[in-house]
Formats: structure tokens, sequence, C-alpha cells
């Protein structure tokens, strides 16, 4: 379901400014409490150009169906950066960040219990 998600979201990157879309097929695992991981990966959007934030998050709230379900954080840091994220305790969290040629959309699940046989090792997770 993260993954599904952080695919979504890479999706609302204006089309007028996307090249392409890069999904990682990968991903890793942190730990987040005692005896709990969480999962990460990432999406990369190459545009010619940054997209506001604002806009994505106004697309975002035009039409996407789970809107709703998410605490949308649009903020700017000291450097005038602008910083996008979205929480969600069910979900998991995602990120909007920028490069110079890219926007990239990182995503965590929330917290469970790491289970090796039924989760497979570490190293070989990949997104399903």
């Amino acid at each position: 379901m993260v993954k599904t998600i952080e695919v979504e979201l890479a999706s609302f990157v204006p089309d007028d400014v996307t090249i392409r879309v890069e999904e990682k097929a990968g991903g890793s695992i942190s730990d987040c409490a005692p005896g709990g991981v969480s999962w990460g990966s990432s999406t990369i959007v190459r545009v010619v150009e940054q997209p506001d934030f604002g806009t994505v998050v106004d697309a975002l709230m035009d039409g996407w169906s789970r809107a709703d379900e998410f605490e949308i954080d649009l903020t700017e840091t000291r450097e005038r950066e602008q910083r996008l994220v979205l929480r969600s305790a069910e979900l998991g969290s995602y990120h909007f960040r920028r490069f110079d040629d890219a926007v990239q959309v990182l995503s965590f699940s929330t917290c469970f219990a790491y289970d090796e046989e039924r989760d497979g090792y570490a190293w070989e997770i990949f997104a399903e």
C-alpha cells in the first residue's frame, strides 16, 4: 500500500513540467520502535522546472480520493524552500523534496513488527 500511495502522489506533479517518473523497485527498513521497523522507498519525478508545491496540494485536494485521510503540511524553510509532507496514522508519511532536475517523493510506512519468515530478509524487501 505504501508504494502504491507514493506512486499516486508522484503523479500529481504537474504534467507540463514532468519529463518522466522513475519508480524505485526496492526499499529499505529502519528501526522505529522497540521490535518494530518502518519500510521506506522513493520515486523520482524528472522535471523541466520545479513545480510550486502549492499547485501540487491543490491538485491533491481536488482530485485525490485519499486526500481526506491525510494531514497535509506545506511549509517553507528559512531559506524559503517549500516542504510538503503528508501524514496518516494508518497509511504512513510521504515527503516531497526538490533536487536540481527532479522532485523526489519519499514514503515511510507506519511502524510494524518485522518477521523474517513472513517478510523475507531485510535486503530482499521489494515493493509489491
